[in-house]
């Protein structure tokens, strides 16, 4: 064949080449339609209940396969379900979608994929899931539910509400959840798992034999199955987990375990018990309730059988103790013109020192002795004055049982009212200041006991009566510079109990006698007062370390007038001849709730004066070079002088006074009550004395209070984040690192210190000296480190009071407490040591808690 047929037929099967290739180029279009990169593809309405939303940087629908490939940001939307990945491969025949993440040259994912369903997010490395029945397989998921991360190997969704997980594990670490490290300090680790949405809202974590790991290494802390509750919209029932332990008085025990229930959608009940091994046990029952915009609240009651001592031996004791709580706070916003709100507290005698729990021990609470309670409602009303308030209250006295209750007390108030006032503009005359004001009150007071509570009893000492008053005045500017007020008050008080005195000489004692019908009683009095502000400035030559003083005084002069309501004109008092014949005035309506009325006549001129000195300084450190500095930020001295006395016309001066020190870290509070009469005694052996007409000043009582607040803040210096910018990672946060490596943090600390002094003589011959020094501070000797401390010292019986010493450790997901009383002014002393995780989800569940109450041996 020679070289042009050769030729020929090489262009030939060149030709067919190209032509093949071109059918083959052709059909590849057909197939390869590559539309925009966001695209809508309608199915069957039949197979599918929604449009399917796809996007990709790369598209490719393969028609024969019926499949869809969505290449590098891939996401596909379908109902409320969202996945993202970098590699999705969708199949229209069946249904199926799977997703897989980005992958690096070495065939690793580098980068999950997501799936988002009801605001909750999945990520997982690959995953099938089914569009027509809503199931899948991922696997390497990651989820978080509240404060928990979960990782699975494999898990499966079975629905909408619920997922199976295989070869897993749960975490609170916070850092991990954040991706700041890839290692958790906590796991536990879980070969099945199962996470179940509740369809009245929140979820369930319910796992198999479960083990803990710290820092990767697993410990003995093996659980047979663990049930955690993941809170929601609604609430569910479930478990409470509470603690254990052992106390030498009370054997081993279990403390605090329990159930919860919601009830219907305003209320839920936790119900805890506790028992000891030597007999005592417990029951807390607390009730809460709560309507949005409308109040909230809680009901608790606590029973405790408390057990001590061996039965049969002489150490043995039984004691029940029992606490009420009721608190109830009524949104402001619910009704304006009505509102109902109470702060109850009742406790069985010497509850705190008979209480099982030593957290009264550790929180103080042993040293209270007094507790009160508080009932209201209150009424007011649109284009009325009125306000109508229906009170109860009570004090309990813990160590004596002795309870004071006022039950009811009734009020209808009207504020001040100025019927003169003028329509438009301000008040000008004496008339348009003239103001009126009205109480009605009514009270039953009850003394008992906390042992006759709720008995016949309660009532036999009650004590009522009811009161009108009303006070008008008004006040006026006179000379321009000086303010006069003129007031007046009428009192009318109704009781239908007073008593009648008389002198029994047989038993030589004084007999009272209750007299049970209506009557009342009517008081008055005026005043006069008149006020001004004066100021002394004191200016100094420029450049002086005190630029100016500045004295600013205030003082006040006032008039006042009452008769005396003990004279026959009246009729409230009466009296009887005691042993020595001399004749004692009584008041009928002595003890009554509502007071009695006086018996002398008042007719006293008073007189008080505020004073404020202030200084500025030179200060190079202030911006406009001058610092303000207060000397007596108050100082007030105040007496009055009664006309109408036979004696003693001079009352005691009371004189007051503040001063802050070291920009108000110190402040310094003065009390002083200045005798002007002579104290004298019938006998050199007499402790107590009476006054005398004959002026001799002498310090009836001396008060002086000092607190002084330090905190680190107080010696100045640059903080380790403005000397250092390098700054630690991963729990190293708070250090930063020089130039060398080496590693510098703050030591943030506080100290408050309160001095009090008390010199009481009065009448007496030798004064009653009180001084107390109270001393409580922190301080954090590195990050994560805190060491606190309290305590009290005793300096007239150089004794300690209630001290108690604890610190803190901040272990990342892990929290540990102890606290020690040492101290506790005779009651008893406690320890309490407390480790565990720092999540709400678990820290009841998971915890070891070490305690020691009422043993005084080991200390």
């Amino acid at each position: 064949m020679n070289s042009k047929s050769k030729y020929n037929i090489l262009c030939l099967l060149f030709l067919i080449f190209n032509i093949l290739l071109a059918q083959e180029g052709r059909k590849q279009v057909i197939d390869s339609i590559t539309p925009p990169t966001d695209t809508l593809v309608r199915v069957n309405k039949e197979s599918l209940q929604d449009i399917v939303d796809t996007q990709g940087d790369e598209i490719r629908n393969i028609f024969s396969k019926n499949t869809t490939y969505l290449i590098h940001n891939a996401k596909v939307k379908y109902e409320d379900m969202i996945i993202e990945g970098d590699y999705i491969v969708m199949d229209w025949n069946s249904g199926d979608i799977f997703a897989r993440g980005k992958v690096d040259s070495l065939g690793k994912i580098i980068e999950n994929i997501t799936f988002t369903q009801g605001g909750k997010k999945f990520e997982y490395t690959e995953a099938v899931f089914n569009m027509n029945t809503k199931q899948g397989t991922a696997f390497n998921v990651r989820t978080e539910e509240e404060e928990m991360v979960i990782i699975a190997e494999k898990a499966k969704r079975m629905n909408d509400s619920e997922y199976y997980m295989r070869r897993g594990l749960m975490t609170p670490d916070e850092y991990f959840k954040a991706k700041k490290d890839s290692l958790a300090d906590v796991e536990f680790h879980t070969n099945k798992l199962k996470l179940i949405n509740k369809p009245q809202g929140g979820k369930d974590l319910i796992a198999g034999p479960t083990t803990m790991y710290i820092e990767q290494i697993p410990t003995p802390f093996i659980l047979p199955f663990l049930y955690l509750p993941a809170s929601g919209k609604k609430r569910s029932a479930g478990i409470l987990i509470g603690s254990f332990g052992e106390r030498q008085n009370k054997g081993f025990y279990l403390e605090r375990w329990g159930f919860y229930v919601p009830i219907g959608e305003y209320l839920d009940l936790e119900t805890r018990f506790g028992v000891y091994t030597k007999g005592s046990w417990m029951i807390d029952n607390k009730l809460r309730y709560n309507k949005r915009y409308r109040y909230n609240g809680n009901l608790e009651y606590i029973y405790e059988k408390n057990i001590s001592g061996t039965k049969g031996l002489s150490d043995y004791s039984e004691s029940n103790n029992y606490r009420f709580i009721w608190n109830h706070i009524q949104d402001p916003k619910a009704n304006p013109n009505l509102s109902f709100n109470s702060t109850v507290n009742f406790l069985s005698q010497n509850y705190y020192n008979n209480s099982i729990y030593n957290y009264n021990a550790i929180n103080g609470n042993v040293t209270n002795n007094q507790t009160s309670s508080s009932i209201s409602l209150v009424k007011r009303f649109n284009n009325n004055p009125f306000t109508i308030s229906l009170n109860a209250s009570a004090s309990q006295n813990i160590s004596t049982g002795l309870v004071s209750m006022v039950l009811p007390n009734l009020s209808v108030t009207m504020p001040q009212i100025y019927p003169f006032k003028p329509k438009n503009g301000a008040k000008r005359t004496i008339f348009h200041n003239l103001y009126l004001d009205y109480k009605m009150n009514l009270q039953n007071s009850i003394t008992t006991t906390t042992e006759d509570m709720f008995s016949s009893k309660m009532f036999d000492n009650s004590n009522n009566g009811m009161s009108n008053s009303s006070s008008f005045g008004t006040t006026s500017t006179i000379f321009n510079y000086f303010q006069f007020g003129i007031n007046g008050n009428y009192k009318e008080v109704w009781t239908t109990k007073t008593i009648r005195k008389d002198f029994d000489p047989t038993t030589k004692t004084v007999v009272s006698n209750d007299k049970n019908d209506f009557s009342a009683y009517r008081t008055f009095g005026g005043a006069l007062s008149l006020t001004t502000t004066l100021y002394g400035i004191a200016q100094f030559k420029k450049g002086a370390l005190i630029q100016a003083v500045r004295h600013m005084m205030t003082p006040t002069i006032s008039y006042q007038y009452a008769p005396d309501f003990s004279t026959d004109t009246w009729g409230y008092y009466g009296s009887y001849t005691n042993e020595e014949g001399k004749k004692i005035k009584y008041s009928y309506y002595e003890g009554n709730v509502m007071g009695s009325p006086s018996n002398f006549e008042n007719s006293s001129l008073n007189l008080s004066i505020a004073n404020n000195l202030e200084m500025k300084v030179r200060s190079e450190k202030e911006d406009n070079g001058v610092k303000k500095i207060k000397i007596f930020e108050t100082f007030n001295v105040n007496t009055s002088y009664n006309f109408a006395a036979d004696s003693l016309k001079l009352n005691p001066i009371n004189i007051t006074a503040s001063t802050p020190l070291f920009n108000s870290r110190m402040k310094i509070n003065y009390a002083m009550r200045i005798n002007p009469y002579k104290i004298q005694f019938d006998s050199p052996t007499s402790t107590v004395g009476y006054a005398v007409d004959k002026f001799n000043f002498s310090v009836a009582s001396f008060t002086m209070g000092l607190n002084l607040g330090l905190d680190s803040s107080i010696f100045g210096g640059e903080k380790a984040s403005d000397k250092y910018k390098r700054r630690g990672t991963i729990r190293y946060e708070n250090y930063y690192f020089d130039n060398e490596g080496y590693a510098h943090f703050d030591i943030p600390w506080r100290l408050d210190i309160g001095f009090n002094y008390t010199s009481t003589k009065e009448f007496n011959r030798v004064s009653n000296v009180s001084a107390t020094v109270n001393l409580n501070g922190e301080i954090s000797p590195a990050p994560y480190w805190k060491l606190t401390a309290s305590t009290n010292y005793d300096l007239e019986s150089k004794e300690f009071g209630f001290t108690r010493l604890g610190f803190s450790r901040d272990l990342r997901s892990f929290n540990i407490n102890f606290n020690w009383v040492p101290i506790s002014a005779g009651f008893n002393k406690t320890w309490n040591f407390y480790i565990g995780l720092k999540a709400a989800i678990l820290k009841d569940a998971l915890k070891y808690e070490a305690k020691n109450f009422n043993d005084q041996t080991n200390f």
